[in-house]
C-alpha cells in the first residue's frame, strides 16, 4: 500500500512486526560498559549465540589483520577487536539482520555510522566526559530510522532521495517536506519499544536538535556533533577530513568542538579507517551469514567456542 501522506501511525504499526532484541544484545552492552569487565566475561556473554560468535570470528579473520595462524576462538578474537567493535558488531548484525535493501546504500550507512560512533567516544574522552562506550553506541545506531523506514517504506524513501538530489537538501529536511514523520522519530519509536535506556533513546531522536531533548541535551549534543562531523562528502571524505574550522562550522551549535577533541577524532579515524573499509566490504556476507548449528562447538576446556576443523 502506497501513502500519499505517510504518518507516524502507519510506522507504528509496522515497528510492532519487528521483533525484540536478543538478550545477547543488551547482556554485551552492559559488559563492556563495566570497567572492571574482562575478555573472558564478554567472551562468556557472546559465547551463548552461535551465529554471533561465528560473526566475530569470520571479522576478525578477514584479510585486513593479515595474520599469520587462524583466530579460532573468542578469548583470541575480542583483544584484537577490541570491546568496543566487538560490542559494536554484535549490535549491528542483531539490529541491521535484515533483508538487503537494493535502494538503500548500506555502504554509506555502515561507513557514516562506525565513523559517528568512533567520533563520539573519541570527542567524550577527549573532554572527559563520563560513559564514553554510551556516547559510542549513541553514535552508531542514530541513524537506525533510516534502515526501518527504506526496508517497510521503500517507494515513500526513494521519493525522499529524489527530492534531496532536486532541491539540495538534507535527508531530514526532504523527509520532513514530504511526510509527517521523519527517521529520528521512527528510530525513537523502536528504542523505547525495545525498552532502550533513556540517554540512547534522546540521541536517537534529538541528534540533529540536541535542545530538544531536555535534561540528555549535554549527552545528545556529542551524539549531534559527532554526526555533523561525519557526514559523507565523497567515496574518500567525511566533513572531519576537511579540516578542523570546517569540522567546527558543521557542529556550531552542538557539543564544542575544539583542537583536542578534533585531533583525537582524526587519530582514532586514522587507526580504525581501515578496519572501516574492511568492515564495510565484508559486512553483508558477514550479516547474512547464516551458520549451521554444527559450525561451532564447544571445547573440552571450558566456554570457548571453537569453529572446527574442515574434514578432508
Amino acid at each position: 500500500m502506497a501513502y500519499t501522506t505517510l504518518r507516524l501511525d502507519h510506522v507504528i504499526d509496522k515497528i510492532k512486526e519487528i521483533p525484540t532484541l536478543p538478550d545477547v544484545v543488551f547482556k554485551v552492552s552492559e559488559v563492556v560498559n563495566n570497567p572492571n569487565t574482562s575478555a573472558a566475561d564478554l567472551e562468556d556473554v557472546i559465547a551463548h549465540d552461535q551465529a554471533i560468535a561465528a560473526k566475530v570470528l569470520k571479522l576478525v579473520n578477514s584479510a585486513f589483520y593479515g595474520l599469520p595462524g587462524k583466530v579460532d576462538t573468542l578469548s583470541r578474537a575480542i583483544p584484537l577487536l577490541g570491546f568496543s567493535t566487538v560490542r559494536n558488531l554484535v549490535m549491528s548484525v542483531s539490529i541491521f539482520n535484515i533483508s538487503a535493501i537494493s535502494e538503500f546504500d548500506m555502504k554509506a550507512f555502515w561507513r557514516h555510522s562506525f565513523a559517528t560512533s568512533t567520533a563520539a567516544r573519541a570527542i567524550a574522552i577527549a573532554d572527559g566526559l563520563p560513559d564514553a562506550e554510551t556516547h559510542s553506541l549513541a553514535g552508531l545506531l542514530h541513524d537506525m530510522g533510516k534502515v526501518v523506514m527504506f526496508q517497510y517504506f521503500v517507494k515513500e524513501y526513494l521519493k525522499v532521495i529524489d527530492l534531496m538530489e532536486k532541491k539540495n537538501l538534507t535527508f531530514l529536511q526532504a523527509e520532513r517536506e514530504l511526510y509527517q514523520v521523519d527517521h529520528t522519530e521512527v528510530g525513537r519509536e523502536l528504542t523505547s519499544r525495545w525498552g532502550f535506556p533513556p540517554n540512547l533513546v534522546a540521541a536517537i531522536a534529538h541528534h540533529h536538535n540536541p535542545e530538544n531533548a531536555g535534561d540528555l541535551c549535554d549527552f545528545v549534543s556529542v551524539t549531534a556533533t559527532a554526526n555533523a562531523i561525519c557526514m559523507i562528502v565523497d567515496e574518500e571524505r567525511l566533513i572531519a577530513d576537511l579540516g578542523f574550522e570546517v569540522a567546527a562550522e558543521a557542529s556550531e551549535g552542538f557539543h564544542p568542538l575544539n583542537q583536542a577533541s578534533y585531533a583525537a577524532v582524526m587519530k582514532d579515524f586514522q587507526r580504525q579507517m581501515p578496519f572501516f573499509k574492511a568492515f564495510v566490504d565484508r559486512m553483508e556476507n558477514i550479516r547474512h551469514a547464516t551458520p549451521l548449528p554444527s559450525e561451532l562447538r564447544r571445547n573440552n576446556k571450558g566456554s570457548v567456542w571453537t569453529v572446527p576443523e574442515k574434514q578432508t
